[in-house]
């Protein structure tokens, strides 16, 4: 299904599960860095960081060896990028089911973290798993569903900076409007200043967010 997924297992029992969708042109073990800075703040916590479904179309482009892409981006059309979320959602949604059943968590277990087309992917996760345990979107887009069949009451995170030149920030208070409208919890974080990136501040948002949540979730079966 996925090449690989890069994962950061703890220690002992692994009671939560935080999953990584990195970006257009990126692959897993970039965002598995994120992680690494987590972990020590998130007992019990597994990290999952699996590369996207195909090659990058352009990945001449990305210095990277390995980049991958959730779906073609050769614009920012709704209609072309809402072909490509339906037609990757299928393959990420079996893969969570399947990361779930092998470690008997429950959806509210799994907060799910992304990145630019990750957070594309991330929210659109919102109409496959029911009950997740949050989302956290960072300089991401919002692209609903023409038909809503079913919708998860996850609370959500989006992060996004000022000067973003890839996804415009005004993408963000436009997701923010779209989601309450859908009657969510959708929270936000500025980063002045910064561009198509995470910055510490935002990070340290992330980890904030991921941390109430835990606390705040039913323990798995």
């Amino acid at each position: 299904m996925f090449e690989n997924c890069p994962t950061i297992l703890p220690k002992g029992t692994i009671s939560k599960a935080v999953l990584f969708l990195h970006g257009y042109g990126s692959n897993g073990e970039d965002l598995l860095e994120i992680g690494q800075s987590w972990k020590q703040s998130l007992e019990n916590t597994a990290f999952f960081s699996p590369n996207a479904i195909e090659k990058c179309e352009e990945a001449g482009l990305f210095s990277i060896r390995e980049s991958y892409q959730w779906f073609g981006l050769q614009d920012f059309n709704p209609l072309n990028i809402r072909a490509g979320l339906d037609k990757a959602r299928p393959h990420l949604n079996r893969f969570i089911k399947r990361l779930l059943a092998e470690y008997r968590l429950l959806p509210s277990d799994l907060i799910i973290v992304g990145f630019s087309q990750g957070t594309m992917m991330a929210l659109d996760m919102l109409f496959s798993v029911s009950r997740l345990g949050g989302i956290i979107g960072y300089s991401g887009a919002f692209y609903p569903p023409a038909n809503v069949s079913q919708l998860s009451s996850s609370p959500i995170l989006l992060v996004h900076g000022t000067i973003d030149v890839v996804v415009p920030y005004a993408a963000m208070q436009l997701a923010q409007n779209q989601l309450r409208k859908l009657g969510l919890n959708v929270m936000t974080q500025t980063c002045p200043g910064l561009g198509h990136s995470i910055d510490e501040a935002g990070l340290m948002a992330g980890l904030d967010f991921i941390r109430y949540q835990q606390q705040n979730q039913p323990i798995a079966l």
